[in-house]
This record gives structure tokens, sequence and C-alpha cells, in this order.
């Protein structure tokens, strides 16, 4: 047996020999192993791919996050709190490692009255509002014109509402 670089060969006089993958320690024809590699190799530069699209839809959320501060509030309109909008990026940036480039864009990510913000996001009959403030912590879910509320959410049940936002 001769041996190579991810795989090994077996004794074949075959047009298409057999080899033993070193990844999974199948033997599969020489044909096979080459698909697998180009496979792995698309699969590798798609993620890279995705990876710079889930970092630019970051980027986009996070600018417009940022914008809030530069919005003119008083005593009756407060400006989003340090806390709140740290607590939104790290809620968002955990949701966006989740769902990476298929994240939902929100509609709209605006401040809310009391400190907080206020991101929506709308897909069809469907639409799922996040607050984040000091005072109240809360998911809006609407779909067919039926609302469900979610007081102090967690993490995945943001995402499942993300899913179901999603689906058709």
């Amino acid at each position: 047996m001769t041996s190579n670089a991810g795989f090994k060969f077996s004794n074949s006089l075959s047009r298409n020999p057999i080899v033993t993958d070193f990844d999974t320690g199948q033997s599969i024809t020489l044909d096979e192993l080459g698909r697998r590699k180009a496979e792995r190799e698309f699969q590798r530069k798609a993620s890279s791919v995705n990876d710079s699209i889930r970092e630019e839809n970051w980027l986009v959320i996070e600018s417009k996050l940022d914008a809030l501060l530069d919005e003119e509030y008083d005593e009756d309109f407060l400006a989003p709190t340090d806390s709140v909008l740290e607590r939104v990026k790290k809620l968002l940036s955990g949701i966006n490692k989740f769902f990476g480039y298929e994240m939902p864009m929100p509609s709209f990510i605006i401040p809310d009255r009391e400190g907080g913000v206020r991101i929506e996001w709308k897909l069809n009959s469907k639409h799922l509002r996040l607050v984040l403030s000091e005072k109240q912590t809360y998911l809006y879910f609407e779909q067919n014109y039926k609302g469900e509320v979610t007081p102090d959410f967690s993490t995945e049940q943001l995402v499942e509402k993300l899913k179901q936002l999603n689906q058709k």
C-alpha cells in the first residue's frame, strides 16, 4: 500500500482504485475522495464568505445602535442608557453568532421613551418587537393578527421567535 496525504491507496489495478479517507476512515473510490475534497474546499470558502456577510450585517446593526446616541433627547423622551445599549449589543451578537448570515436584519432600531431600545422585524404577516429598557424587557410576536408577549425573555426564546419569523 502507498500512503499519500489524507488517504491510503490499496493495491489495485482498476481505473478507479479504492483508497482509505483518513478523515473518515472509510474505504472509497479515488473519484469519491476527489469529490469529497472539492466539497470540503467549497464549504470552507462558503464559510469564509458567510463570515464576511455576517460581519457586514453586524456592522450595520451596530452602527444603527450607535446612531441612537446622536439623536436629541429631553426629559420626556430619554436617550438609551449605556447599560441598555451594551445589553442589546450582547444579545444581538449572540443571535448573530447563532444565525450567521441568515439572521434577519431588523426593519428598524429606534429608542423608546424610557431610555431603552426597540427593535422590530417584519416579514410577510409576521411581526417581532424586542423592547429592552431599564424599566421593561419583553418580546412581542404577532402572526395573523394574533399577538403574544414574552416578558423577561432569554436569548433562546428570541432565537425561537426569529426562527418563526423566517418560516414560510
